[in-house]
Order: structure tokens, then C-alpha cells, then sequence
């Protein structure tokens, strides 16, 4: 046997008798020697030397020869396989490992994918417990292979081969892709980062860009109104007071590396859909409407015989609600959207005696004339003659505002008019429209 720990000397040893077998066949013959071989994996060089007791020549050497030790076979009876992607954009790369059971296991593993069309990536080695699978990024973003609403599943299969030749198989499953269909409530804002994303390793200074479709073809690009703002150039799509119609549009994220140079490359996501929604938007608030003169107090009937009328302003209200009263006292207007446009009408009915029951000015109205200011710069006039007219048209925003002392209600010269309180029924309808 060889042994390499001095410069591989040769060291002949004695088989002993009974180990080696010599044929007497003439002019030719055999020997057979029993080697004692290692048990441990490796391998073995070895040489024998014949020795004659007379003839010529006396002593006769064979080649150097090797045994090769290899593990007793030990076969696998499962296969767990795992990726470190789940989700991947077209382009990135997926980890793979293949741990047979036990971990011991000789048995040896080759991998597949399915599908097996190479236009979704290829291996960097079929055969191995650990490879990695390298997507195949398509020629541009409006690739028709992107033009899927969840990514293209596809599933990485690693066969044990035992050497009785059964197998056991095991497999991982990714998406390419990377987003998917969202929904987002018209009005509001959001966010979105693909998870592919997340603790990633650029290959090289990457240069992000979302895109936003009016279709899945990517023909026709969204483009966002001066008071939604939309943040395209990040790993995060940000997208502020979305003011889509509501609808389906379609994103994408398209990351480019080496950017304007010959070797640029790029990651695409698919495109998914983003469906805009709306909900019915809803009146919380009205203010109950209160006037007395500027001086606080109420008028007289001496002041209704005036050319000029009776000027009233709105006083912040004392009264108490009754069963059909449902305005507040705090002079609160209060609309939520919901992501819809709507608009808001008032009208007032003509003004009636509470006692008396007698309309002022008349059964139809149209005396009183209302000057209605909110806080937030909203105006309007109207008449108690019950013609709804419009304070907010074709809004989408939310709105909470407070009823202005600067409101006003006019009364003209009334020659006849009876002591007492009179009162207004104010209708405010919401209504969803542009």
C-alpha cells in the first residue's frame, strides 16, 4: 500500500499464507491476493510484488492500482425543499435547498421547474442539495407575459435518486411577479412595496419606476390630478387623495441597474390590477339656525314696519331640540365622501307663526332671504320659498366646518305681522353625484 505521509513510499507486506493464490498454468499464470482494505471513505493506491523462488526474472511488479472507499448507501425516504423567495419580480433569482431525510442520506438530487420553458429562468445547476433558480426578465415592461393580475406561479422540484434507483421528490412554489390586485378607496391614501423587495440585495444601484395604466396592456398611462400626489421613483408606491375615477387601473414597478449604460438590466413586476372604490358618502351634521338682531336681542314688531326691514344675524343657539329638530346647536355641517363626489342642497320652508300657524309672507314663502357663511369660505343664498339650492357641487373631500356669525337672514318690510315665534324648516339632502 501507498502511503502519502512520507513523499508516497510503497510498503510491501507478506499477505500471509492462504491470502494468495498462484495459477500453474504454463507459459502463462495468475495470482490472487485478499487485500486488507480501509473502512474509512477515501481513497487507496496499491502495488504487488511477485517474488520467485528461481527464474528469471526473480521478482515482477504489478501497475499501481486504486480502491476507492466510498459510505455505505444510505437512502432517502423524504425531501423537504425550501426557497428563499416565495415571490420574486421577473429577473431576480431564487435560493433553493433540498435537505433529503435523514440528513445522512447518499442519495444524489437533481432538480427541475415546472414549467420548464426557459423563458421562466433556468438553473445555475440542475443536480446538487443547493442551486438557485434565475428568472428570465422579458424584453420591455409591456411584455405579454407580464399581463397577469397575481404573477405567474411556478414550482421548483428536487428529486432523491437512491442507489436502488427509487426516488423520493419534494418541491418548493414562488410567484413571478411580485405585486398583486389591491383595492383602494377613492379619496384616501395609500401605500405598496412588493415583498420581493424586502431585505433584498441589489446586484448594483438600482433605479425604481412605478407605472400607472388605464389597461392591462400598459398602452395608456394614468395621469394623476393637481391635488392627488403620486411618489414613482422608490421601492414604495405612495399615492396621496387618490382621485382616480372609480374603476380599474393597473401598477407596475420597473428596477433598472446600470442605468444608461450598455449593460442595463432590469427587474419587472407584473401588471396587477388597482380597482378604485368609492362609498356612499354620508351626512353626520347639520346646524340648527338661530337670528336675533346685532344687538342680541329679538325684534320688535315696530321693526318688521321699517322700509328697510328687519337685518337679523345668526346667533349661536339657546333652543333646545324638539322631536324634529335633528340640526345641532353647535352650528356643526359635517360630510364625509367615502371616496364619492356629491353635493349638498339646502331649502327652507316658508316661515310659519309657531302659535298661529300663519305663514310669513304668504303659504308659498320666498319673504325671509337667507345668507348663509361657513368657516371654510362656503357661501350661499336662499329664500324660504322650499327651492332646494345647492351649497356644495361636485366635491369629493371630506368636510367639517362650523356656520359663520357672518350668516344672515333678511326679512323685508312686512306691514302685517303677529307677535311670537316664527320658525324655518331647514332640509339639507346629500346627494351622490357629480
Amino acid at each position: 500500500q501507498y502511503n502519502n505521509s512520507n513523499g508516497w513510499p510503497n510498503r510491501f507486506t507478506d499477505v500471509g499464507s492462504g491470502n494468495l493464490s498462484v495459477g500453474s498454468n504454463q507459459p502463462s499464470t495468475n495470482a490472487t491476493a485478499k487485500l486488507s482494505v480501509p473502512t474509512t471513505s477515501g481513497t487507496y493506491y496499491y502495488q504487488l510484488k511477485l517474488t520467485y523462488n528461481n527464474g528469471s526474472p526473480k521478482t515482477v511488479y504489478s501497475d499501481v492500482f486504486a480502491i476507492t472507499v466510498v459510505p455505505k448507501p444510505i437512502d432517502a425516504t423524504g425531501l423537504v425543499v425550501t426557497a428563499n423567495q416565495k415571490s420574486v419580480l421577473w429577473g431576480q433569482q431564487i435560493g433553493l435547498n433540498a435537505q433529503p431525510m435523514p440528513t445522512n442520506s447518499t442519495a444524489t438530487i437533481g432538480w427541475r421547474a415546472n414549467p420548464s420553458d426557459p423563458k421562466f429562468g433556468v438553473f445555475s445547476s440542475t443536480s446538487g442539495q443547493k442551486t438557485s433558480f434565475t428568472t428570465k426578465a422579458p424584453a420591455n415592461e409591456r411584455d405579454a407575459v407580464l399581463q397577469n393580475d397575481s404573477g405567474t406561479p411556478i414550482n421548483l422540484t428536487a428529486t432523491a435518486t437512491n442507489s436502488d434507483h427509487s426516488t423520493v421528490e419534494g418541491t418548493a412554489s414562488a410567484t413571478l411577479g411580485g405585486v398583486y390586485p389591491i383595492t383602494v378607496q377613492r379619496g384616501e391614501n395609500f401605500n405598496v412595496k412588493p415583498d420581493a423587495l424586502n431585505g433584498v440585495q441589489y446586484p448594483s444601484n438600482p433605479d425604481f419606476r412605478w407605472f400607472i395604466y388605464k389597461d392591462q396592456t400598459g398602452t395608456t398611462e394614468y395621469t394623476p390630478s393637481t391635488s392627488e400626489h403620486l411618489v414613482q421613483n422608490t421601492d414604495t408606491l405612495q399615492w396621496q387623495n387618490v382621485q382616480a375615477p372609480q374603476g380599474k387601473l393597473y401598477y407596475q414597478l420597473v428596477v433598472t441597474f446600470n442605468k444608461g449604460t450598455s449593460s442595463a438590466f432590469s427587474w419587472y413586476t407584473n401588471i396587477a390590477p388597482l380597482t378604485i372604490t368609492a362609498k356612499n358618502p354620508e351626512l353626520h351634521a347639520v346646524p340648527n339656525l338661530q337670528f336675533a338682531l346685532s344687538s342680541g336681542t329679538n325684534p320688535t314688531i315696530a321693526d318688521f314696519y321699517k322700509a328697510s326691514g328687519v337685518m337679523m344675524q345668526y346667533a349661536p343657539s339657546k333652543m333646545v331640540n324638539s322631536v324634529n329638530w335633528d340640526g345641532n346647536n353647535a352650528g356643526v355641517l359635517a360630510i364625509t365622501s367615502g371616496g364619492s363626489q356629491w353635493r349638498l342642497n339646502v331649502q327652507f320652508s316658508p316661515f310659519k307663526n309657531m302659535t298661529t300657524q300663519r305663514n310669513l309672507g304668504g303659504s308659498s314663502g320666498g319673504t325671509a332671504a337667507f345668507s348663509l357663511h361657513f368657516a371654510d369660505g362656503t357661501t350661499m343664498a336662499a329664500k324660504d320659498d322650499s327651492q332646494p339650492v345647492t351649497l356644495y357641487n361636485g366635491a369629493t373631500q371630506n368636510v367639517t366646518t362650523t356656520t359663520s356669525t357672518d350668516t344672515s337672514l333678511k326679512i323685508p318690510q312686512t306691514a302685517s305681522i303677529q307677535p311670537g315665534t316664527y320658525q324655518s324648516t331647514a332640509t339639507w339632502t346629500l346627494v351622490k353625484a357629480p
